[in-house]
């Protein structure tokens, strides 16, 4: 007799963006990294995060003013998930700031398709 096989934990995948222009794009390359399900908000909250248990989050964020920064902390605190911030600034600075406050992985402008596929640490 055989064993049913397990099946696999789809891989969930939260995209908070700023221009809706960047989620065909990031739906795509989040298809072709594995993950199964992908939600998009324009805006999370500790609420939204633990509803939607992702397991990687992309922030689409504008690096002016302190409001992204406190958004990857807040993230960070409330999940465990990979956490990618999606940035048009290529301020060194900041990404070592977005990086000490949790973020796993800061893409700049110059940032390509195979970057993000990296980042959100595709199998």
């Amino acid at each position: 007799m055989q064993r049913p096989h397990k099946r696999a934990h789809a891989r969930k995948a939260l995209i908070v963006h700023g221009q809706r222009l960047m989620v065909p794009f990031l739906k795509d390359v989040l298809a072709c990294a594995g993950l199964g399900e992908v939600v998009t908000y324009r805006c999370a909250s500790a609420g939204t995060l633990r509803r939607a248990r992702p397991d990687v989050v992309l922030l689409d964020a504008d690096p002016r003013g302190a409001q992204p920064l406190g958004l990857i902390r807040e993230t960070r605190l409330q999940t465990s998930a990979r956490i990618v911030v999606i940035t048009r600034s290529e301020d060194r600075a900041w990404e070592a700031v977005a990086l000490a406050l949790g973020a796993d992985a800061v893409l700049g402008p110059k940032a390509n398709r195979q970057d993000l596929f990296t980042a959100v640490g595709a199998t």
